[in-house]
């Protein structure tokens, strides 16, 4: 899972990353589109249509995380049938959510480590003029 985040924009949604890496049910409109162009599609998650606008070689991901959603609701449903479908959903936008905050803390651990061992390494070869990354820069 790589932290993608949907927004909305006059009743549309878009699909990005922020790290400039987010069942097939519905129809896509692909009509004749190049892999940089985006595509309008509609995902069905738990019975609720919603309309992307996504990159065109984002498209599986988009039905990948789909998929992962419809099941894992189907799987709650039968293993909470008293919940609502909105406590089901929101039940669900915790666990994602916070398996997004736990990659974005690995992320960062990682970042800083590898800025440490750069700085380290720097210093090993007498090199005094650092070009090692900082933990804020986004060396990925």
């Amino acid at each position: 899972m790589s932290g993608s985040c949907i927004f909305s924009q006059a009743g549309i949604f878009t699909l990005f990353s922020p790290l400039s890496h987010p069942p097939s049910s519905t129809s896509s409109s692909t009509t004749m589109a190049s892999h940089k162009d985006n595509v309008k599609i509609e995902i069905n998650i738990a019975g609720e249509l919603i309309m992307l606008t996504v990159p065109f070689n984002r498209q599986d991901n988009v039905r990948e995380c789909e998929k992962a959603l419809n099941a894992l609701f189907s799987e709650w449903r039968h293993k909470f049938p008293r919940k609502s479908s909105s406590e089901l959903l929101a039940m669900i936008a915790y666990q994602y959510a916070s398996y997004y905050m736990e990659l974005n803390s690995r992320y960062d651990a990682l970042n800083e480590r590898l800025a440490a061992m750069s700085a380290d390494l720097d210093s090993l070869l007498g090199d005094d003029t650092p070009q090692s990354p900082t933990p804020d820069d986004n060396i990925f």
